[in-house]
């Protein structure tokens, strides 16, 4: 996994990225497999247990194994627009790093590139990213998640631009045709002013409390219930749980909402969007030697700024002096 950010101040923006690559392999928990065994024992004899081997195989679960540095995770497109990623570090046979920067140089060629709205770019730049998607699936069985945060800053508005860019996981056989899209994006709504990705989303709730924890889990547990009740897939209408969100400020107390004005945080100087982003970074570094699974944010940091005079690297894009010299 990693820890990517984009923090918005008056007049730019600064952006953080780690370089930890984490390895995943699906095993299973011996908690798990013993659980397996102890429901399976409730309603069969132990001596006539049957066990399908689709049913062992549905018990493993994708964990991190173990990480390495060093991977590229924050790029500059041009010269007022950055690029940072989480999740898996190759697709179709390519690193990221190679995808994103095959495109920079297309775009360099491109004489009318510099004339182009950042809206343009971002949907060129979701069109190459899935056409890359597909190739990999044309290959292989199955694309896992992906996420890009594209980070613009117009000098003339003097205004921070966001979009987030996610690779949907699916599998060869979601491929229907060529027209099939396993790349969505959206515009970041200006009440954000701090959009991250990655990791255990620490710094989200620290941010946005349990709002967007509300946002992002409620309609996951709708379908487990609609999926137990085993409710019929045609008894129920097409927007559904998006009523349901819409609705929810209506039964929610108010001060659940209020815990929303955090994100607009104050109107942040670059200086202190540069050290909230460092806090940000520290605080997920920090928290994960609390928790059982393996350090998956780390190594050499990434930290840059984009503001009227465009992009610039802060930190972690110089070679320094060897540690073993000291």
């Amino acid at each position: 996994m990693t820890f990517i950010a984009s923090v918005i101040a008056k007049k730019g923006v600064a952006i953080i990225a780690d370089s930890l690559v984490t390895s995943m392999e699906r095993i299973i928990d011996y908690d798990t497999f013993l659980n397996f065994f102890t429901e399976k024992a409730k309603v069969t004899p132990v001596g006539e247990i049957k066990i399908e081997p689709a049913e062992i195989v549905s018990l493993f679960e994708s964990k991190p194994s173990h990480t390495k540095d060093y991977e590229e995770k924050l790029f500059q497109y041009d010269s007022y627009t950055a690029i940072t990623t989480a999740g898996a570090a190759s697709i179709n046979g390519k690193k990221i790093e190679y995808i994103i920067k095959a495109l920079i140089d297309k775009n360099k060629k491109d004489k009318g590139y510099s004339r182009k709205k950042i809206e343009t770019k971002v949907k060129e730049f979701v069109e190459h990213l899935n056409k890359q998607a597909i190739e990999h699936l044309n290959n292989s069985d199955y694309i896992s998640t992906t996420s890009f945060i594209i980070t613009h800053y117009d000098r003339t508005k003097e205004q921070t631009i966001i979009y987030k860019v996610d690779i949907i996981p699916c599998s060869k056989t979601d491929v229907k045709d060529d027209s099939f899209n396993c790349v969505s994006f959206k515009k970041m709504d200006g009440y954000y002013r701090v959009v991250c990705d990655g990791q255990n989303r620490i710094s989200e709730r620290i941010l946005f409390g349990e709002v967007d924890f509300f946002i992002d889990i409620t309609p996951k547990i709708i379908k487990k219930v609609i999926e137990k009740l085993k409710i019929p897939e045609k008894d129920i209408p097409l927007d559904f749980i998006q009523n349901f969100m819409h609705d929810a400020k209506s039964f929610l107390p108010i001060q659940f909402w209020d815990d929303m004005k955090i994100n607009r945080l104050a109107d942040l100087s670059l200086q202190q969007a540069v050290d909230l982003a460092s806090l940000l970074m520290k605080i997920e570094i920090r928290f994960q030697k609390y928790t059982e699974n393996i350090p998956t944010v780390g190594g050499v940091i990434k930290l840059a700024i984009i503001n009227k005079e465009g992009f610039k690297f802060i930190s972690g894009n110089e070679i320094l002096k060897s540690e073993n010299l000291n």
